[in-house]
């Protein structure tokens, strides 16, 4: 059984002062050691995302450069489409065929 004195050690532990956030909380938790493994686990990761910067791909793109870029992506297709041949095809003559005849040999077409 634990003791008023530990009690009161472990409530100083955790007195935050009154300008502190959220994160500073969470960094206390997982610091303490005495607090359970798991406690301390999820504390750390509830917190991970606001100690390390997240990684995202960024690209810097000048108000220039992307007009320059559409105006030679569209002469380049401009030009693609002046020079795309099309294909010769050869006139075969048509035969003429018959439509297969309807049959109603299913099961479900026959009286009973």
């Amino acid at each position: 059984m634990r003791s008023l004195l530990e009690d009161e050690v472990e409530a100083q532990e955790f007195e935050l002062p009154p300008d502190s956030n959220s994160l500073a909380l969470l960094q206390l938790v997982y610091k303490c050691s005495r607090l359970p493994l798991h406690t301390r686990m999820r504390a750390a990761m509830a917190a991970l995302k606001h100690e390390v910067p997240a990684l995202m791909a960024t690209a810097i793109i000048n108000e220039n450069s992307f007009a320059e870029l559409l105006e030679k992506r569209l002469k380049r297709i401009e030009r693609m489409e002046q020079q795309k041949v099309t294909p010769q095809i050869e006139a075969r003559p048509q035969i003429e065929t018959k439509p297969p005849p309807v049959r109603t040999n299913d099961r479900r077409f026959r009286r009973i």
